[in-house]
């Protein structure tokens, strides 16, 4: 399973830390939390959120994009890690088990789902709102099962009616979309799929459109479709699935629509 990674150099460990004791205790969080968040005594995280040492931008940049992944309440694991690289390695990146090495292929769907995040992020996407998560899914060219699909890590996350962040991207997530996108490529040309709340002016809008039985299952013979409505059934709200050629082509998608239902 692909993982989140921050790194940076053994003598910054303990800068590093300092930084996000400091960038916590200004979010207001507790000492006591913040000791367990980063394995140290709460004496250490006193004297850390009391310090005036000067701390190198680089770091406290790692520290902020830390704190903030902390802050939406996840938890941390500090390692040390051995490697024999002529370069520095240093900053934000993606790891895996052996078995698990970033393909090209992968690393191109991670980048797009990236780029379609960022496309939307800050965006007033308010009319698209469901109520359960929201997510994007992409399938590699050849996918079989779900764990050749990716998604974002618990969802997109929304505050004010915007996306504002996410907590990573991972393969085999998001089973129900991983699933639903996989059995629409048997139908549709698509590689990739976006729930959102179900669009009752669908027909304002200059896509093209089609239903999903109660089931979940296709019942058009069209093969360029933008918009799937799903009415909902017991115990399951009404919500609709926006698909594209890629993450990207589907964000795309959703902000156009978004200017068309206005």
């Amino acid at each position: 399973m692909v993982e989140e990674a921050f790194f940076v150099k053994s003598e910054d460990t303990i800068l590093l830390k300092k930084a996000i004791a400091i960038i916590l205790y200004d979010k207001k969080i507790e000492q006591s939390k913040i000791s367990k968040f980063l394995n140290l005594t709460q004496p250490m995280v006193s004297n850390y959120c009391s310090s005036n040492e000067k701390i190198p931008k680089d770091i406290f940049n790692i520290a902020e994009k830390i704190s903030n992944i902390i802050s939406n309440g996840n938890s941390t694991n500090f390692f040390t890690c051995v490697t024999f690289s002529n370069n520095s390695i240093k900053g934000h990146y993606f790891i895996a088990e052996k078995n698990e090495v970033i393909s090209d292929e992968n690393s191109k769907i991670i980048n797009n789902l990236i780029e379609a995040f960022l496309l939307l992020k800050g965006k007033d996407i308010s009319r698209l709102i469901p109520e359960v998560k929201i997510n994007i899914a992409m399938a590699k060219q050849k996918a079989s099962n779900s764990e050749d699909v990716a998604a974002f890590l618990n969802g997109l996350i929304i505050i004010d009616d915007k996306v504002t962040n996410y907590n990573g991207v991972r393969f085999g997530k998001s089973k129900h979309l991983s699933s639903l996108l996989l059995y629409l490529r048997d139908h549709i040309n698509i590689n990739a799929i976006m729930n959102v709340a179900f669009i009752e002016d669908v027909k304002k809008t200059d896509f093209s459109y089609s239903s999903l039985t109660k089931d979940f299952k296709f019942k058009d013979e069209k093969k360029d479709l933008d918009i799937l409505l799903h009415n909902g059934d017991f115990g399951i709200e009404p919500c609709a699935y926006v698909v594209g050629k890629n993450a990207v082509d589907v964000v795309n998608k959703i902000i156009k629509i978004c200017e068309e239902l206005k």
